[in-house]
């Protein structure tokens, strides 16, 4: 069963990136493996288009390994002015792949859909120990274009290298935006990587935010709160960002109408029939209450459950949720079952045996289940996950 709500596409797909609104469509570009559901160094950048965040559907392959490069890995797009858009990607070439270059890909197609590869830009910073750096993000700065890369250095220190431009072309090395020790665990813990490092003001607070790795494994996603000035980032607070193993690899947008938003890699997702594998989350717009960030449904996900996806329909069920009310949620198929339960602290989120859970506060919860994805939006806070699901789903409890 493919998702109808959550973006797919046939093979396999990791990260989003470079989410824009050009020409009156969105556009979102992807690490998309064609015609496999596995995951390979040589990974592309898929794109996809519509005319608002829940129509996306695939176009051609965007970026393809080739040309110097063996993998096109995350990046990030820049409007460069004129029609024309700059995609900063990761280029993965040899035994290496820990250790990528940045490279530049323009289009003056309004489509967005035709892209010239360009020179390398970036190279990895001599001085610093690095074991790994990737995914660069490009982002306009108060007179000048600023891009933040994640890098693993020396003794298991993580961080952001950050460089600077007056024209995208020639870049600097202007020093570490931000790290902290792989050791430092109060009051979260953030790893010895940052993958797919993100900046945006939001509610006039600076927000970053990242995925955290460390052994070659990914642990998911968190923000720091702070002030961003003159390439460095003063992290003042920090917090989860979302729940359970699923979400990683955040990317950040405005809609067209300038709300900050991000979108998700969900991992764990797959079609049982073999089709696809990985899917994107719903958007959320985001805000920042008392300090903390907020996670909300946007309104076009909104707007579209408005139109009646009220109930089971189609393998799509939206329900509200008040677990001092409904009690437990619980679902049986034939694949196996999953279960939303509540104690006085946490929402837990059961999926055959194996939990996760996110802090419970006060009021309910709007659950999404997509075929076999689940979302859950509780207090400014979002948690989910894969689920085992058919066409036959029978629900006991609340």
């Amino acid at each position: 069963m493919r998702p109808q709500l959550h973006f797919t596409a046939d093979g396999w797909i990791n990260d989003p990136h470079g989410f824009v609104h050009a020409n009156g469509e969105y556009h979102a570009f992807y690490q998309y493996v064609p015609g496999s559901t596995e995951w390979e160094t040589g990974i592309h950048w898929g794109h996809a288009a519509g005319p608002d965040l829940m129509s996306l559907r695939p176009r051609a392959i965007a970026i393809a390994p080739g040309d110097g490069d063996d993998g096109i890995w995350t990046g990030s797009i820049v409007d460069g002015g004129s029609d024309t858009h700059l995609a900063f990607y990761t280029s993965v070439a040899g035994a290496d792949t820990a250790m990528g270059t940045v490279r530049v890909a323009t289009t003056q197609d309004r489509s967005l859909d035709r892209w010239s590869k360009g020179p390398v830009v970036v190279e990895p910073p001599e001085g610093l120990g690095l074991t790994a750096f990737r995914d660069p993000f490009v982002f306009e700065d108060d007179g000048c274009w600023r891009m933040l890369v994640g890098g693993a250095m020396a003794d298991g220190v993580a961080g952001l290298l950050s460089f600077s431009s007056v024209d995208l072309t020639d870049w600097q090395f202007d020093g570490v935006a931000a790290s902290r020790s792989t050791l430092a665990q109060t009051p979260i813990w953030t790893g010895e990587l940052w993958e797919c490092p993100q900046l945006i003001t939001v509610d006039g607070h600076d927000v970053l935010m990242f995925s955290v790795w460390a052994a070659d494994t990914g642990y998911g996603t968190v923000y720091g709160i702070g002030r961003w000035h003159g390439g460095k980032f003063d992290v003042q607070r920090w917090g989860t960002l979302a729940y359970g193993s699923s979400y990683y690899a955040p990317t950040v947008y405005h809609d067209a109408d300038g709300l900050p938003c991000v979108t998700f890699w969900m991992r764990h997702v797959a079609d049982p029939d073999g089709a696809w594998v990985g899917a994107h989350s719903l958007p959320w717009g985001l805000s920042v209450i008392d300090g903390d960030l907020r996670l909300d449904m946007h309104g076009s996900v909104e707007r579209l459950l408005g139109r009646g996806l009220a109930g089971s329909t189609n393998g799509r069920t939206l329900i509200h949720w008040d677990p001092a009310v409904d009690g437990d949620l619980e679902r049986a198929t034939d694949d196996g079952s999953w279960s939303l339960r509540a104690t006085p602290t946490e929402l837990e989120f059961l999926v055959d045996g194996q939990r996760s859970a996110m802090p419970r506060r006060q009021g309910g919860a709007l659950v999404v289940v997509d075929g076999p994805i689940l979302e859950l939006a509780h207090a400014g806070s979002i948690l989910g996950g894969a689920i085992p699901t058919d066409r036959s789903t029978t629900a006991q409890g609340g």
